[in-house]
């Protein structure tokens, strides 16, 4: 190791020990889809839907098509130029008031697995304007009060939406809802008031904001319903924070192998778990496996790199190392053993046919 690097490792571990907060190392975590049911129906179809004026059937349809888990897409869109084209040549009923049994008809001519639809409930969207009074300071004493001040008002303009949608989702084989909710987004905005209800802009201090028109919000807010919906039927990577342990509590500790532990923190900081597993695992050696911080933080890294069977294996040697609870292991134990069955569930959902 040459001589700036090793000035560079000993600056970055003084400033990590340093600092008040934990040092925090980023997970990421493979969740199972919400709708199960969804794993053997990745052969999709979305109907138009009934009082559908703000376009959400499609904006569902759009956002399934682009669903990717691992840079490979998730589900096959049969396009709705189809459906449409089937429901004409069998004399159906419109897709928009369709049945289970009409979905399920339709479904295996067009060969779908699964038809979604569904109804916009309500779509509503108000717009209004009001007048409020400000002033400005225009001229100060010398002690600092306002000696003359501008008085004015400003029109402050407002939106009121909401949307509701009922959507269910039938399996084509059966002719059955396999999966049925009913989502509600609103969105309120003053232009001169901070703060706003539901999805939350950006706000200003001082002149009025820009806020959405009714059809702008009408539009947003059927984007989130169908961002909402889609996002319960894929598998989908979580990611979170855990807390290092930061000290070695054995007193035996020499001041050489706290030294490797800080190195090992500082590349950890840095992502560059290949080396800190390097460190912690002949701290580990060293120790006999009778530090639970070198082994918690050893741990951590091989959860951060997914190796979660292992990481588990670790943290029971930490855990079994402690007399009184340490709350980071105790949260560990808890932890690993949900994360490892949420991916075995969420692979099977991906590799369900």
């Amino acid at each position: 190791m040459n001589k700036f690097v090793k000035v560079s490792l000993v600056v970055l571990a003084a400033s990590v020990l340093a600092t008040g907060c934990a040092q925090k190392v980023r997970i990421k975590a493979l969740n199972p889809a919400e709708v199960g049911a969804m794993a053997s129906k990745k052969k999709v179809a979305v109907s138009e839907f009934k009082n559908d004026k703000i376009g959400l059937s499609g904006k569902i349809e759009a956002q399934i098509a682009k669903q990717k888990l691992d840079k490979k897409r998730y589900f096959t869109v049969v396009s709705r130029k189809d459906m449409n084209k089937i429901i004409a040549e069998q004399k159906l009923q419109s897709s928009e008031m369709m049945d289970e049994a009409t979905a399920a008809k339709i479904g295996k001519v067009i060969g779908a697995q699964a038809i979604i639809s569904g109804e916009v409930a309500s779509a509503n969207a108000e717009s209004g304007s009001y007048q409020e009074d400000r002033e400005k300071c225009l001229q100060y004493y010398k002690d600092g009060g306002c000696a003359k001040y501008r008085y004015y008002k400003v029109t402050c303009k407002t939106t009121q939406a909401s949307v509701s949608a009922n959507i269910n989702i039938v399996d084509v084989e059966n002719g059955t809802v396999i999966y049925g909710d009913t989502i509600t987004k609103d969105y309120s905005a003053d232009s001169c008031k901070n703060g706003n209800t539901s999805l939350g802009l950006l706000t200003f201090q001082g002149s009025p904001k820009q806020i959405l028109s009714k059809s702008q919000a009408l539009n947003m807010l059927a984007g989130s319903i169908a961002n909402e919906f889609v996002y319960k039927l894929t598998p989908n990577y979580i990611y979170f924070n855990v807390a290092l342990l930061d000290t070695i509590e054995l007193d035996s500790a020499t001041d050489a192998q706290n030294k490797k532990f800080e190195t090992a923190l500082v590349y950890i900081k840095a992502a560059r778990y290949d080396k800190a597993k390097k460190l912690l695992s002949s701290l580990m050696d060293e120790f006999d496996g009778k530090s639970y911080v070198v082994a918690y933080v050893d741990g951590v890294v091989y959860e951060a790199t997914g190796n979660f069977n292992k990481a588990k294996e670790i943290y029971t040697i930490a855990d079994d190392d402690t007399v009184e609870p340490v709350p980071e292991i105790n949260s560990a134990m808890k932890r690993i053993d949900s994360l490892i069955a949420k991916r075995e569930e969420a692979k099977k959902q991906m590799n369900a046919r």
